[in-house]
């Protein structure tokens, strides 16, 4: 597993966490960052670094 895919991981884990906590104990702002974890992570689910070859 790349360092990419630990990144992705890593960050819907915490957005999982966060947003969880955040509807659990109804904390508005903490909902919301958990809600853009989880967008990072999906929009980094379709980068993908550039090979040698492409300019």
């Amino acid at each position: 597993m790349n360092i990419v895919s630990q990144l992705k991981l890593g960050l819907a884990l915490a957005g999982l966490i966060l947003w969880g906590y955040g509807v659990r104990a109804e904390i508005n702002w903490l909902r919301w960052v958990g809600i853009g974890f989880l967008a990072a992570a999906a929009v980094m689910r379709f980068w993908r670094p550039r090979s040698k070859g492409d300019s």
